[in-house]
């Protein structure tokens, strides 16, 4: 397997509202900077944090799947839908812009932190249907935990956001000292942020049980991982001071359709 980590100074950044709104971008739009152009169907990823009450006006949205998933604080969205929302900590809003949506969103907490991600559908296709808004409070996610770490399933499988585009989305907590091993399966390839503490990943054969590109994770880094073979898992051990906690997507490499040019 392959491990590549991207520093928070290879990635983008970006501001709204006059500097209030300020994100790190792991994946940017085309022509900015950015650690990677996309992972598969994963195409913009922002983290990004409000150091006073803010707000990002109106604008319009076609075909894509866009996620804000709410780290800490109170974000709120209006469209041109009809709603008017606010989630808190842990919660979810995701827009379907299908065939076009206009919305707007304000950060009503200084101190709030979001992450933004765009996934890329099948644009021909979602781009006929009708536009949708969901909305999902931090209670609806299944949340397990074992062995140290807190394991919650925020897109696919037993999460109630089931998106068009095949993506699983994570937010994963290890304890400090503690370990954690995600599978991976060949044909996918696994996004995820350090959003707070540091640790080490590496790649481990599960039949012989060895480790191998054991590398540092610091907080901010963003990491692409990928499996060369059958059997390979990713392997995260939390510092000794600090939870390790990351925020996490498994997506294709390959969709099946084609992707837009960046």
């Amino acid at each position: 397997m392959s491990i590549h980590i991207y520093s928070v100074s290879e990635q983008g950044v970006g501001a709204f509202d006059g500097g209030k709104f300020v994100e790190q971008r792991a994946i940017s739009f085309p022509g900015e900077k950015t650690a990677v152009d996309r992972v598969g169907p994963l195409f913009y990823w922002a983290w990004g944090k409000a150091t006073d009450v803010s707000e990002i006006g109106m604008h319009p949205h076609k075909a894509f799947e866009i996620v804000t998933y709410v780290i800490d604080g109170l974000v709120e969205h209006r469209d041109s839908l009809g709603s008017l929302e606010t989630v808190t900590n842990g919660g979810a809003q995701v827009i379907q812009a299908g065939s076009g949506i206009y919305h707007a969103e304000a950060f009503r907490r200084a101190g709030s932190e979001a992450m933004q991600i765009w996934f890329e559908p099948h644009l021909s296709e979602t781009g006929k249907k009708p536009a949708a808004y969901h909305q999902y409070q931090h209670e609806l996610f299944p949340v397990s935990q074992a062995a140290g770490a807190t394991v919650k399933k925020v897109i696919g499988g037993e999460a109630p956001i089931q998106l068009d585009t095949d993506a699983r989305m994570y937010d994963w907590e290890i304890e400090p000292g503690a370990s954690f091993s995600y599978e991976l399966e060949l044909g996918r390839r696994m996004a995820f942020l350090v959003i707070r503490g540091e640790g080490v990943g590496s790649v481990v054969r599960e039949e012989q049980g060895l480790e191998q590109e054991r590398k540092t994770l610091s907080h901010k880094d963003f990491v692409v991982a990928q499996a060369a073979g059958e059997g390979e898992a990713l392997h995260l051990v939390a510092g000794s001071e600090q939870a390790l906690r990351i925020i996490a997507i498994d997506v294709p490499e390959d969709p099946g359709y084609a992707l837009y040019r960046k």
